[in-house]
Parts: C-alpha cells; structure tokens; sequence
C-alpha cells in the first residue's frame, strides 16, 4: 500500500503509538512512547498529539521521500518510519539520526 494510504489509515485510528530514539551514539540513546492521534493540519503537515488539549505533540512536517517509508504486518499492524538526519558524531565520524516510529500496535517491549 501507498504510504500516504498508510497516513490515512493511521489518521483514521483512535490510538496511535509514537516511538522515538536517537541512533548512532554508541547505540542509541533512550527509547519513548507516546500514545495518542495522528492528524494532518490544513498546510499539509502531520501532526501527532496526546491528551485531550494536545498537552504533548510532535510536528512531523511533510512527507519527504527516502526518509518516510511504510510498512504493514501482522505483528506490527500499520508502520510508518520517519528519520530526520541530525548530523555526524564528530569523535566517531558516525552520522546521528532521530527515528521516529508510528504504529497501530503498541511496542512489543511496552505490552503486558
């Protein structure tokens, strides 16, 4: 499926789960999980808020090509993976990506 028809079907969604890492120091940093909507603003940006009032969002911007991709299975439900290049580890020379991870099914190592 298209991923602007994953979008659409993860909007339609009453929870959606927002995972998002830091990659590339040593292996990553801290991993958090949010729950909450999906949305797209009339500019055309993707929106993710929890809360009621929006109390915690994140701004994803526009779909940009090769740093959005979908996937769906039955063990992840629908999955879409965004990553924002955030520059090169200057020690390392090893380049350091945010991972942002929305999905239908909440993180295997997050479900009871």
């Amino acid at each position: 499926m298209a991923l602007s028809d994953d979008l659409n079907k993860l909007a339609a969604q009453d929870v959606v789960y927002l995972t998002r890492s830091i990659s590339g120091i040593h292996g990553g940093g801290p991993t958090e999980v949010f729950r909450g909507r999906l949305r797209q603003a009339l500019n055309g940006n993707w929106v993710f808020t929890t809360g009621q009032n929006g109390v915690v969002g994140f701004l994803l911007g526009n779909v940009v090509q090769n740093t959005w991709n979908s996937f769906e299975s039955a063990a992840t439900g629908v999955q879409i993976t965004i990553i924002f290049q955030l520059g090169y580890f200057l020690g390392a020379n090893a380049q350091i990506d945010e991972v942002i991870v929305l999905t239908s099914v909440i993180p295997m190592d997050f479900a009871d």
